[in-house]
């Protein structure tokens, strides 16, 4: 069994920052500076959570890999934990593009066109959580996921 890398030799400038959450910050060129400090919270050293703006949305959360240095994402909608959000990358400048996008309640695409790593899994927001349209959100989603999927067709 392989054991991963120290956390302290793929992410030092994080850990010597004390959270993912201040390195966050400091990465961000300025685009999280606003954010009230609640909004922007470390969940372990190498974890955090932006809050969102607005209630359909479920705090984003933003996590080292242990393997590699690389950052992801992942969004969900608060009452039953569906991703809307999700993807992964190299450059902590990106993630907190995403994390601002996330936080300021924009679209969904919007989002994505701040950091172009975000990848929609098709769900999309239902901000009164009509379980009727939530139905339809999940259904759009795997029908996406299948999409996505690749298959060998083999004749009979």
């Amino acid at each position: 069994m392989r054991l991963p890398p120290d956390p302290a030799l793929l992410y030092p400038d994080v850990l010597a920052r004390g959270s993912l959450a201040a390195a966050l910050r400091e990465a961000a060129d300025g685009c999280l500076a606003a954010l009230p400090d609640d909004a922007l919270r470390p969940a372990g050293p190498l974890h955090a959570a932006v809050a969102a703006a607005v209630p359909h949305r479920a705090p984003l959360t933003v996590s080292a890999w242990a393997q590699v240095r690389r950052w992801s994402v992942a969004g969900e909608e608060p009452r039953q934990g569906m991703c809307l959000v999700d993807g992964w990358t190299h450059d902590l400048a990106e993630v907190a593009r995403a994390a601002r996008a996330w936080r300021d309640g924009v679209p969904l695409e919007e989002v994505r066109r701040a950091a172009p790593f975000v990848h929609l899994t098709g769900r999309f927001e239902v901000p009164d959580n009509d379980p009727v349209r939530l139905a339809a959100s999940e259904w759009q989603g795997l029908r996406r996921k299948a999409d996505e999927m690749e298959y060998e067709w083999r004749e009979p």
